[in-house]
């Protein structure tokens, strides 16, 4: 077995596999059948959160954070990106979740569409999803109205019911 076999169970994608993912959901969401969305899906404490492909512009291992003094809770530091530097939010801070970043190294996703080069510390990588639109519910009534404020909707995915992020909403409600 070398180094490019499948990741022992447990262990996170490598951001090549998931290139490599993207590029077959892409070649497999073009038929004609249902038009499907492609989903990076990640993990935020106990929780499944996706968002859409095309609002992302890489997944990297997150190494190297430079945290700033006195930076807002969100922002979690700057961290050089292929010669770019990248603002790295905390996405738990923004989504108000209680409890400290896992005490893993993380990955940073890289977004597209800002002005600025942003990108957002996740705590792990699950897959990638095309998810057919029609199957998307509502948020529970049960949410805080924060917390469905940030949210397209839910899915379930293999790991459990996965929160469909609206990253829009979700970068202007950074605290």
């Amino acid at each position: 077995m070398d180094m490019h076999d499948a990741p022992a169970a447990g262990i996170p994608p490598e951001p090549d596999a998931l290139l490599q993912s993207i590029a077959s959901t892409a070649e497999a969401d073009a038929g004609p059948a249902v038009e499907r969305v492609s989903y990076l899906g990640f993990v935020v404490g106990a929780d499944v959160y996706g968002l859409p492909l095309e609002q992302l512009r890489e997944v990297a291992p997150l190494k190297r954070l430079r945290r700033i003094p006195g930076a807002p809770r969100h922002v979690a530091g700057l961290m050089n990106l292929r010669g770019q530097i990248v603002c790295a939010l905390d996405t738990r801070a923004i989504l108000s979740l209680a409890g400290a970043p896992s005490s893993g190294a993380g990955y940073l996703i890289a977004l597209r569409g800002f002005p600025d080069p942003l990108g957002l510390v996740v705590d792990s990588i699950t897959d990638v999803y095309a998810i057919d639109p029609a199957v998307i519910e509502l948020p529970p009534d049960t949410w805080p109205a924060s917390r469905a404020a940030l949210s397209l909707g839910t899915t379930t995915v293999p790991e459990g019911v996965m929160t469909l992020l609206d990253l829009r909403r979700m970068i202007e409600a950074a605290p």
